[in-house]
């Protein structure tokens, strides 16, 4: 698990509710993808993949494959850090085809491998928070224009 990563949501989102909480801690605790939404929503009894969609929606977080997203690539970058690993060795040892991973990298952050790893873990953590903030901000605004 990202226990920096965790802290670090945890006290950007301290009131965040059961089931987003869960939701969020069960990505870091795979550092990736928990199953598809209609899987998750009706292991969380939520009846459908939309429900599950504005459930985070209105909690102010990203859609679920956005947090899994930027939750992947951050134990990529820690990894290679960490160990030294290119990015077709972090594929391949979690049973991924490179080029995927390398689409991923590119599809969450906007940026190739090499720069994303030029910047960073602490980077990575902080665009990850960066856009749970922003999908806070956009949901209270919107909020606050259907009053």
């Amino acid at each position: 698990m990202l226990k920096s990563l965790y802290t670090v949501i945890q006290s950007a989102r301290p009131r965040m509710k059961l089931f987003p909480r869960a939701i969020v801690e069960a990505i870091l605790l795979t550092e990736g993808p928990i199953g598809p939404a209609h899987d998750v929503a009706g292991t969380l009894g939520l009846g459908s993949r939309f429900r599950l969609a504005r459930l985070l929606k209105r909690e102010g977080l990203p859609p679920l494959h956005r947090i899994a997203g930027w939750v992947t690539v951050n134990a990529w970058v820690s990894a290679a850090e960490r160990e030294g690993s290119s990015l077709f060795r972090l594929a391949y040892r979690s049973h991924r085809h490179p080029s995927t991973c390398y689409r991923l990298v590119k599809e969450v952050t906007g940026l190739n491998w090499a720069e994303v790893l030029r910047r960073g873990s602490a980077w990575a953590q902080r665009e990850l928070i960066r856009e749970i903030k922003a999908s806070t901000c956009a949901s209270v605004t919107q909020a606050e224009h259907l009053r």
